[in-house]
């Protein structure tokens, strides 16, 4: 499910059945970082969104968190976004190709994983990379259900 209308009213229905919240966080930046952020970028977007195909029904998709800096502000913004859907999910996951987050544990379920430049890939070898990194992180996924 994603944050759509259509998404919102089926949420509504099942959400006893829809426990985790993936928010992709995505990295804005220009100058020298400029194609490696929207590399990153888009990477995580498209590892949400396959995500969110194979788990329809058990995670819900927001829209991006996106960001210039991971300074105190922005992690205090995500710990305020974290405490609001806390409320309706048990489990919010934050997913990122930006290794400056690695270290970051206050916020909680933080999934960090590189990115692949796909811009020269053929589709097939696309789809191979996004299956076998989302099945990654099926496998965290279900240690952390497992261990509520």
């Amino acid at each position: 499910m994603r944050w759509r209308i259509t998404d919102a009213k089926d949420y509504l229905q099942a959400k006893d059945y829809i426990d985790t919240a993936v928010i992709p966080l995505i990295s804005i930046r220009v100058n020298n970082h400029f194609k490696m952020a929207a590399e990153k970028g888009e990477f995580t977007q498209l590892l949400s969104e396959e995500l969110e195909r194979q788990l329809k029904g058990r995670v819900y998709l927001l829209p991006p968190y996106t960001y210039v800096d991971r300074n105190e502000i922005t992690v205090q913004g995500l710990k305020d976004l974290r405490e609001e859907l806390i409320t309706e999910f048990p489990h919010v996951v934050l997913l990122t190709s930006d290794e400056s987050w690695r270290a970051e544990d206050a916020l909680g379920n933080m999934i960090v994983t590189p990115s692949v430049p796909l811009e020269h890939l053929n589709d097939s070898l696309k789809r191979k990379i996004l299956d076998e990194r989302t099945a990654e992180i099926l496998n965290v996924l279900l240690q952390l259900w497992s261990t509520s």
